[in-house]
């Protein structure tokens, strides 16, 4: 990581000028922080069950009007997951160096100061998804998914897509051609897009085949590992907290 953001709010207030406003410093700092390629999370054997999902939504809390009716109020559209994983055991000995990428991972990220991409086994891609309907204006969709079974499914943007398999996009069924066609605008984790040349023509279903990243953070920034045999370690809980544009 290029450096932490508390240290590069500090560096530039010692050394910028005196009348830079600190909301400005600060959003450099993060723009810096941005650029920094993101770390994929490590698949590492010794992943035991029960691994946890929540997923969260942030809602007000129930007011009570005077007629008895419970008032309910959303906050955010949508929701953030958390991911708890245990390990059973990660090596440190013949060769392998499960324990060493775990504590190093830890370590690049600075714990929960640093973000990072996570593959989640059972949402890590989709065929056919639907993004959207063309207007014969609109050139820029926001890559989505939808998760659940027929009616019971909700759609959220992708954390980032994942550049080691292929992206198909479809106007109608009809595959596109990348480059010519449309590109693809991904530097903004939850923010993953598709341009297209030529605005689609009103009513035109557009639909691509791709596969993601959740973009996370550690819910912690203490790493507990404990060696319960020479060289063998185990990890009790480690919580992956999914982010929003921009956080």
């Amino acid at each position: 990581m290029a450096g932490r953001i508390s240290q590069l709010v500090s560096e530039t207030l010692v050394r910028g000028p005196a009348n830079a406003r600190i909301s400005q410093l600060v959003l450099e700092a993060l723009i810096v922080n941005l650029e920094v390629e993101l770390l994929v999370y490590p698949t590492l054997p010794g992943l035991a069950y029960n691994v946890g999902w929540d997923t969260n939504f942030f809602n007000m809390p129930t007011s009570t009007s005077s007629s008895g009716a419970d008032i309910d109020l959303g906050i955010a559209q949508y929701p953030l997951h958390d991911f708890t994983l245990t390990y059973e055991f990660l090596r440190d000995q013949f060769g392998f160096m499960e324990q060493k990428t775990m504590r190093g991972f830890f370590m690049a990220i600075a714990g929960s100061l640093g973000r990072f991409l996570f593959k989640n086994p059972h949402d890590c891609g989709v065929k056919s998804q639907v993004i959207g309907t063309g207007d014969g204006t609109t050139r820029l969709f926001t890559l989505i998914r939808t998760y659940g079974a027929g009616e019971y499914s909700s759609s959220e943007p992708v954390g980032t897509v994942d550049g080691t398999v292929p992206v198909n996009v479809y106007l109608n069924g009809v595959v596109q051609s990348f480059g010519t066609d449309y590109t693809l605008i991904t530097s903004t984790p939850c923010l993953q897009q598709v341009q297209f040349a030529t605005a689609p023509g009103n009513g035109v279903e557009i639909t691509v085949d791709m596969n993601y990243f959740y973009y996370c953070k550690l819910a912690d920034s203490k790493l507990t590992l404990e060696e319960f045999m020479h060289r063998l370690w185990s990890l009790n809980k480690i919580v992956l907290h999914s982010c929003r544009p921009g956080a």
